[in-house]
């Protein structure tokens, strides 16, 4: 269901002077990035770290990122976030999901600052491939998500976090390092996306 926001709304999300109104153009569009970590390789807070690894260097797709410069928003951008929702990979081993659920946390930093610290459980993204197991073939794959793919399931935050322009910011999975299933042993490797759902107020074009 399509909902409408008025100015006050819009200028309450970000609570500080970088919405102006007439100046910046505001849109309920998300910021998003991917990390890839291959099997057997290990999961730290450095390997799975996003937003960091963005921008042309980056090699990275469309479909895998929008953000541009590494850690920051471009002059005069803004970002509102109403929630912080993670899409684990669906063809992820089952024994690297439950590692992965059980030891690690999501934390998204602005400066030094942790504003979000949470279980991977909880992080649900209210969208991806609905899992299904038992039914592995090539026609019908055995697949796993984290939570319902429905909007009502997305995990949304009760007070918004604002991204100010040229603040530097981060996420990353946090825990003990682990090391994922080597292919020879059924592992698929991770690919895991942050989207970070809320308002983008970009300058006036």
């Amino acid at each position: 269901m399509q909902t409408n926001y008025n100015a006050a709304t819009i200028v309450a999300a970000f609570n500080s002077q970088t919405y102006i109104q007439d100046k910046m153009d505001v849109q309920d569009t998300p910021l998003y990035d991917e990390v890839t970590i291959t099997a057997s390789s290990a999961v730290t807070n450095l390997s799975a770290n996003f937003f960091s690894n963005v921008g042309p260097q980056s090699n990275k797709s469309i479909g895998q990122t929008n953000m541009q410069t590494p850690n920051e928003l471009r002059a005069p951008e803004a970002f509102s976030v109403f929630g912080f929702l993670l899409r684990i990979g669906e063809n992820i081993l089952y024994a690297d999901l439950i590692a992965l659920m059980n030891g690690f946390v999501l934390e998204f930093f602005m400066g030094t600052k942790a504003y979000q610290r949470s279980p991977l459980w909880l992080m649900n993204p209210g969208g991806g491939i609905y899992g299904n197991t038992g039914l592995a073939s090539a026609a019908t794959p055995s697949l796993l998500s984290n939570g319902y793919p429905s909007r009502e399931g997305a995990h949304r935050l009760a007070i918004p976090v604002v991204i100010e322009n040229k603040m530097s910011f981060y996420a990353q999975l946090n825990g003990t390092s682990y090391s994922l299933t080597a292919s020879g042993s059924g592992g698929t490797g991770l690919f895991a996306s942050l989207c970070l759902r809320g308002f983008y107020a970009r300058g006036v074009q």
